[in-house]
């Protein structure tokens, strides 16, 4: 399981969660096979992020010199005090996962120099 920016997306791949509204009603079912009708329409819908079988998208590094790969590659240097803090630990790997899938993200965009906004830098 892997969940994605809907922009990663493709046809063929499978939901593993379900695709829900604030309020909690189902948009689109756990197992719906993705078509590019429904990526349009959730596209439209403003869904951000997809959970989807397997681990379809390879983040690997994101793309060599993108801002958010450069970003996650810094952390194990910005987290060498806390090696031994398993909470610190947890973060430093969320905040890798994050970069790495805003740099994928950027990547498929065809976005070279992936602005970053602020308050994301690290």
């Amino acid at each position: 399981m892997q969940k994605i920016p809907l922009n990663l997306a493709r046809e063929g791949m499978t939901l593993a969660k379900p695709i829900l509204r604030d309020n909690g009603l189902v948009l689109v079912a756990e197992n719906t096979e993705l078509t590019g009708s429904l990526l349009e329409r959730l596209e439209r819908m403003e869904i951000a992020m997809v959970t989807v079988q397997g681990n379809p998208v390879d983040l690997g590094s994101g793309g060599g010199e993108n801002p958010y790969s450069i970003r996650a590659g810094r952390l194990d240097r910005l987290f060498r005090k806390h090696a031994d803090d398993p909470w610190m630990q947890k973060n430093k790997e969320h905040l890798k996962n994050y970069f790495l899938l805003k740099a994928a993200s950027a990547l498929a965009g065809g976005e070279k120099g992936g602005q970053v906004s602020p308050g994301e830098g690290v």
